[in-house]
């Protein structure tokens, strides 16, 4: 069987596995805010956290959709952009030159490990911008390759693009300035038309500020950024690594081994870590709890050096121990139940479905929203007045699932 053939079975399997894993209701969180807010309808203020397109695009979506339940509709929305992100990323492993038997059981990793797996399963933004970064990256290092310009005026599209859906796309600055005054002097007619696009493009976030909505600031920075990331505090930076480190462990276990090994033989290493460096001093600066979603585009180069590695020391590789990656997860998951930190962390926080929230990926049988609902009600939870937000979001969201229930059972 050829590599696209084997490329084509991974990628069922991944999205079977992604469809079996969705729950019936949004997820504490962001998955709440964004699933209710696409369902009433477009909302034209940007800020540096609310995702103008990513927000704008489910409102669309359900607009030319709209007899479907919100949460399955944008939740397979997330799938197919998550999909699309693998597929562009075996494009950028080939790009390396990873062997394709290699690469297609990368991307396998990639679609089971516990971040991705997880945000690919639930309304959230970071499928849907891991599907534009993908193209960013190929289209960099395709035009760093063959030097053609039509790669820098792509890549610098999808930049300006990647601006409306994320600000964090604020740490690929760095390279981009680099590919500049690289190519300035030799092609300086063409590297303006890539300047002048991706500024165009990301002015689409100042049409808010005209139209009153909030101050220029609010685009790029919010109090959570601001009291993270310039505040220094060593303590908190050590605490934050030791977290990261362990989100990095749980993600691809002993395949961080072949990074080792593979990293001298990658290419491109200067423009790697021009990206590389921007987002982990992001990432052990910016202390909060969910930072494992910041590590999604460092992964890509991760894999990158994984592959080479791999085949530098395990030239006859099998693609069946990637399926222990799931496996370690569901037992790791199964043995902390019994134990007493596990009963612990149920107690607090089964309505998010506890343990097997925290360590296995999947959600379907996890408990539906009305569990976080009750809990608020009857005053079990810890911090209870963090929650508020949270659970006026959580009502409305039941009102939105009976009406689609009533208009099912008609």
């Amino acid at each position: 069987m050829n590599g696209v053939n084997m490329r084509k079975i991974y990628i069922l399997i991944i999205f079977i596995i992604y469809v079996l894993s969705i729950t019936s209701d949004p997820i504490l969180g962001d998955s709440l805010v964004f699933t209710v807010q696409a369902y009433n309808g477009f909302d034209i203020a940007t800020n540096a956290t609310n995702h103008f397109l990513y927000s704008n695009f489910l409102a669309l979506i359900h607009k030319i959709i709209p007899f479907t339940n919100p949460h399955y509709l944008f939740v397979f929305i997330s799938i197919i952009f998550s999909i699309g992100s693998l597929i562009v990323i075996k494009k950028i492993l080939l790009l390396f030159d990873i062997s394709d038997k290699i690469s297609n059981a990368l991307i396998l990793l990639f679609g089971v490990s516990f971040t991705y797996w997880r945000i690919s399963i639930i309304t959230e933004v970071y499928a849907f911008y891991m599907f534009f970064v993908a193209l960013f990256l190929y289209n960099s290092f395709k035009y760093l390759k063959i030097r053609k310009i039509k790669y820098f005026i792509k890549l610098s599209f999808l930049l300006g693009i990647l601006f409306l859906i994320h600000i964090q796309s604020i740490l690929f600055l760095p390279f981009y300035f680099l590919l500049i005054i690289e190519n300035y002097e030799s092609k300086t007619k063409q590297t303006l038309y890539g300047i002048i696009l991706f500024l165009f493009v990301v002015c689409i976030l100042l049409i808010p500020v005209f139209l009153g909505k909030h101050n220029f600031l609010a685009i790029l920075n919010d109090n959570a950024y601001q009291d993270s990331f310039f505040n220094f505090n060593p303590y908190v930076i050590v605490k934050s690594f030791i977290r990261n480190m362990g989100f990095l462990i749980y993600n691809f276990l002993f395949f961080l081994y072949f990074i080792f090994f593979g990293f001298r033989k990658v290419k491109y290493k200067k423009y790697i870590l021009f990206i590389f460096i921007p987002f982990l001093v992001f990432i052990l600066k910016h202390n909060v709890s969910d930072s494992y979603v910041f590590h999604l585009v460092p992964y890509i180069f991760l894999l990158i050096a994984m592959g080479k590695g791999i085949e530098s020391t395990f030239p006859n590789f099998k693609i069946v121990v990637v399926l222990m990656v799931p496996l370690f997860y569901f037992v790791t998951y199964k043995i902390l139940e019994k134990t007493s930190i596990g009963e612990k962390i149920d107690t607090e926080i089964g309505f998010k479905g506890g343990v097997r929230y925290f360590f296995y990926p999947p959600l379907n049988g996890n408990p539906e929203i009305e569990s976080f609902v009750k809990a608020y009600q009857q005053k079990k939870l810890k911090n209870i007045e963090t929650f508020d937000r949270q659970y006026q979001f959580a009502l409305e969201w039941l009102k939105i699932k009976r009406n689609f229930k009533n208009i099912n059972s008609k």
